[in-house]
């Protein structure tokens, strides 16, 4: 099977005929793993308009050439400019829409249809930074009007946003959008139903409608939602966050052929862990998750500059050793 037939399969609850699908978030440590190191950022923007065409040209061919090599199933597009903290920003990340659209384009150009390409929305709530969060829970006793605004605003962004990755060759649509902490969500489940899920849904419909897959990530202890994901007809869910002790084993027995789940590899136990724990790790959720699709093995979230490459290995192998449906 090509990736993309793998991944479709799996999404669609059907057991692949060779190995189970695999899918990275985000990978960020190309240098390490294939030696080689995408030109985003800062960099990518003091390029000639000719030095940024050549420069996602290579991205593409870093894209693929990873994929190629840890079994990934699934590329992502480059997310616009985001901070992991004030001033610092995301590792990942191109300056403009019409770059994005045209590292989508680069990508699908090279990759054709060996793999599934994701393009990538954020909304319509997710936690707000330490330096918001008072003034947003005031705005929501206060002003809830102002959040339905923004929320409306979400959906009609994300819709043109999404219809330009779609043109430009993605095979599906990846919702970045955190709402929960280790301890449960940012937002009281009232609050949930109230300001997230009727926007969230009507994202998922506009794709649905279409025929689009659709995949929301979020950190943190959802159990509480996961009612709610399945009536918003979403189809896979991204992390199941370790951290905040989800057990996807449970988990895809509660969502399974409605909607498929992607992870769960703890990834400090990736970066800090020795390569007998890393392989027990992944022979444990490997063997409990596999067998008739509606599971796509992972990380828990990104893989992060400071995970050792050989360490990535270990999971990569895992995948072949025990991922045999």
């Amino acid at each position: 099977m090509t990736g993309k037939q793998r991944f479709i399969s799996a999404m669609n609850f059907k057991k692949p005929d060779d190995y189970v699908s695999m899918y990275e978030l985000e990978f960020q440590i190309y240098s390490e793993y294939v030696g080689k190191e995408p030109i985003i950022g800062f960099e990518y923007g003091k390029l000639s308009e000719k030095e940024k065409e050549k420069a996602l040209h290579t991205n593409a061919e870093i894209f693929v050439e990873t994929a190629k090599k840890a079994g990934h199933d699934m590329i992502r597009d480059v997310a616009s400019y985001w901070e992991i903290a004030p001033g610092e920003p995301a590792a990942l990340w191109l300056p403009e829409i019409e770059d994005r659209v045209n590292q989508l384009k680069a990508i699908k150009k090279l990759a054709g249809d060996d793999y599934f390409i994701i393009g990538t929305v954020s909304g319509p709530l997710a936690i707000p930074d330490g330096n918001h969060i008072y003034d947003f829970a005031i705005q929501l006793s206060e002003q809830p009007e102002e959040i339905h605004a923004e929320c409306e605003k979400f959906v009609r962004d994300a819709y043109e946003l999404q219809s330009k990755f779609l043109e430009a060759g993605a095979d599906g649509i990846m919702n970045a959008c955190d709402v929960a902490f280790n301890s449960g969500t940012f937002m009281s489940p009232q609050h949930m139903d109230e300001f997230f899920f009727p926007y969230f849904n009507r994202w998922v419909d506009g794709l649905k409608s279409q025929g689009v897959m659709t995949i929301w990530h979020t950190d943190g202890d959802i159990t509480l939602l996961l009612d709610k994901v399945i009536e918003s007809g979403i189809s896979a869910i991204q992390c199941i966050d370790p951290l905040a002790n989800m057990d996807i084993v449970k988990t895809k027995k509660k969502l399974y052929g409605r909607t498929a789940i992607i992870g769960n590899i703890d990834c400090s136990i990736l970066q800090r862990g020795t390569h007998e724990e890393i392989d027990a790790e992944c022979k444990r959720i490997i063997e409990a998750c596999k067998g008739d699709g509606g599971f796509i093995f992972g990380g828990c979230n990104a893989i992060f500059k400071g995970i050792p490459a050989k360490n990535y290995q270990v999971m990569v192998d895992a995948r072949y050793k025990y991922g045999i449906e």
